[in-house]
């Protein structure tokens, strides 16, 4: 943890925040309600803002792997594809009937995937926002986060169902190649859905245990799920063919309601609670960074480095 930043977001007034570092660490991207900023992560300088980008505030930024396009996810029930260089809008992704709660890039940075508390996971283009997927699950009724598998093949997704019990979904998805080179037709779209029909749902905890958010480390190899009184971590197992997984519980700490964030690298998770922060090691589990606070951070992001 010597060389590893951790930048803190506290609240101004009453609106949402999420931060992202881009991946070579040297700027941090900062939605503050609908408005975006780029942010020199040393100096602390803005480099680039849009105010305005959303009509109501944004829940969840995603940076693509390549560092070309920025993804963001909004109360307006659309998400926006972004211009890095620019901060130019390039496409609205329409579809979604309730607020988008989530938003992903596949490791190469050529899908979007989007989730909402609308029950639906969609995959969109990323270079132009069409829409190649929607995936369904027979009793999912809200979609908190989502995440690609490190070979891009299979989509995990926490949901919570009906009763309320949350859980995670797995895809196997289509095979997209050639509709990412040329347009989709109805008949394509429809065969996609088809093939990715056959979700999956894993239960990982008792269900009077509700979970209230689950976080996915950004090579899909490690998930948190944050309940009432404490924290679960799970390292994901994934076979040969990538077309299934499953979860081995590794550590169980206390710690209420909790917001996480994974390093890059996967060797540390940070701990946010009402009283402070916590960098724990994930092979061992102790704690090696802590700092304590009279205000409640709505935010955090770890730098590449």
């Amino acid at each position: 943890m010597s060389r590893t930043r951790l930048h803190v977001q506290l609240p101004r007034r009453s609106a949402d925040g999420f931060m992202q570092f881009m991946p070579d660490g040297r700027s941090l991207v900062i939605a503050l309600g609908p408005d975006v900023h780029i942010v020199d992560s040393v100096s602390g300088a803005v480099v680039r803002e849009c105010r305005g980008a959303h009509e109501d505030s944004i829940h969840y930024v995603a940076v693509a792997p390549d560092g070309q396009q920025m993804a963001t996810a909004s109360w307006d029930k659309t998400a926006r594809l972004w211009d890095m260089a620019t901060l130019d809008c390039k496409a609205v992704l329409h579809g979604h009937e309730r607020r988008v709660f989530c938003v992903v890039y596949s490791p190469d940075s050529c899908v979007v995937a989007t989730g909402t508390v609308d029950s639906i996971v969609r995959l969109w283009r990323a270079a132009d926002g069409k829409p190649l997927c929607v995936l369904r699950g027979p009793d999912i009724e809200r979609v908190v986060s989502v995440c690609f598998a490190p070979s891009g093949g299979r989509l995990l997704a926490a949901c919570y169902d009906r009763q309320g019990v949350s859980g995670v979904w797995q895809w196997t998805l289509p095979d997209l190649s050639r509709q990412m080179q040329a347009g989709l037709d109805e008949e394509e779209t429809k065969a996609n859905e088809a093939a990715a029909a056959a979700g999956k749902l894993l239960r990982l905890w008792p269900e009077e245990e509700k979970i209230g958010s689950v976080t996915f480390s950004s090579d899909g190899r490690q998930m948190t799920a944050s309940a009432a009184t404490k924290l679960h971590l799970f390292h994901v197992v994934s076979n040969a063919s990538d077309a299934d997984c499953s979860f081995r519980l590794v550590l169980t700490v206390p710690c209420p309601r909790c917001l996480t964030r994974f390093s890059p690298d996967g060797r540390h998770l940070a701990l946010v609670t009402s009283s402070g922060i916590k960098v724990l090691d994930i092979r061992s589990g102790a704690p090696c960074f802590s700092w304590e606070g009279q205000r409640t951070t709505t935010a955090i992001s770890i730098s590449p480095d």
